[in-house]
């Protein structure tokens, strides 16, 4: 069997906290490039999760056409800044935050108060403005997640419940690989595989090759587990 190693020759961080990465894997055995390659690009699009805003109470609003006193934006462009905080969570269990503050102010991400192991990535991302001396009172229900969230029935406001809201929880946006054959000076044959990744800033291109491809052997892994027993007939 073929000792292939990977290798990270390129690392960048953006100033709004994104990461590029850029692996190599050497000494594959031809073919194995497109399988490696293909396996890995697919969980990284598909199979790692993240935490993301997926609810919203705003006390005394019990529509999406109804306004927030003293608040420049509407309810509906207020979602849409929401959906733009990028968060980092230790565990994956669902959480809650709050946002009290009083005007006049301009909101940011850095105001909403969370729990000790929930990080805002983009902390000056904008939120809204307070033009008036107003209160302006908000609670967000985070949950962990894979891929995308649809929300269901997202404009019943009811005073009891959260405002449902669409969450993306893919931490990679992009990956892409590309691979290359080597000739020796035996005529021996091997190919070279390039990785792009590139995620949101909660998880750096390392740790998400090193999550995939432990989702990658664990699925093997209850594949060898559960034995076929009966041959097809």
């Amino acid at each position: 069997m073929n000792k292939f190693q990977i290798k990270q020759i390129k690392v960048e961080k953006n100033e709004v906290g994104s990461f590029y990465g850029k692996f190599v894997i050497d000494a594959l055995i031809p073919g194995q490039g497109i399988t490696i390659g293909n396996i890995l690009r697919r969980v990284l699009l598909s199979e790692l999760g993240k935490i993301a805003i997926t609810g919203i109470r705003i006390p005394g609003i019990k529509s999406e056409f109804s306004t927030i006193p003293g608040l420049r934006e509407d309810i509906l462009e207020l979602i849409l800044n929401l959906k733009g905080i990028n968060l980092k969570s230790k565990t994956n269990k669902v959480d809650f935050g709050k946002l009290k503050i009083k005007g006049p102010k301009i909101i940011t991400a850095d105001l909403i108060q969370l729990p000790p192991d929930i990080e805002i990535l983009n902390s000056k991302h904008y939120i809204g403005t307070l033009s008036t001396s107003d209160l302006l009172e908000l609670e967000f229900k985070l949950e962990y997640g894979t891929g995308y969230k649809l929300a269901k029935n997202p404009f019943l406001l009811q005073s009891d419940k959260f405002l449902q809201l669409d969450a993306i929880f893919m931490p990679v946006h992009k990956a892409e690989f590309l691979i290359e054959t080597v000739y020796d000076f035996q005529d021996n044959i091997t190919e070279r595989l390039f990785l792009e990744i590139w995620t949101d800033g909660s998880l750096t291109p390392k740790e998400a090759i090193y999550k995939s491809s432990k989702f990658i052997i664990n699925l093997f892994r209850s594949i060898l587990k559960n034995k076929v027993v009966k041959k097809l007939k």
